[in-house]
């Protein structure tokens, strides 16, 4: 149990309730450190508060988490790419009847590139949340 719980409503009886922030271990330890003030002894019920712990770490499905993966190569291979394209720009590698042509590709690589990094950048804010 201390593997799901994370908190506990604690019924003491005559209408009080408790909010315990931890596990039924941690509470064991707390209700057999606090003196007991009360005559009456009434059994304690404990209510457990199950929550879901992997859906806090991450919210990304199976496959955005692939697709998360997927789109960090992918831009790693296209800024290469740019790099390569821009290279042979400096360097006058590029036949001139061939310029246009490169320079289409070079933009239509950047614009891939920044959907893919704005797509990642949405993925990776909805993994914190």
């Amino acid at each position: 149990m201390d593997k799901i719980v994370d908190a506990l409503f604690v019924f003491r009886g005559e209408g009080i309730v408790e909010n315990f922030p931890g596990n039924y271990s941690d509470f064991r330890a707390y209700d057999s450190s606090d003196p007991v003030e009360t005559i009456d002894e009434k059994p304690v019920e404990i209510v457990v508060e199950k929550t879901e712990k992997k859906a806090t770490k991450s919210t990304l499905t199976f496959n955005e988490k692939r697709e998360f993966g997927a789109l960090e190569v992918e831009i790693e291979r296209l800024q290469k790419r740019k790099a390569s394209i821009e290279n042979q720009f400096l360097n006058v590698e590029i036949e001139p009847d061939d310029i246009a042509k490169k320079s289409e590709e070079l933009q239509e690589i950047i614009t891939t590139i920044e959907q893919k990094e704005e797509r990642w950048f949405e993925l990776s804010m909805k993994q914190e949340d």
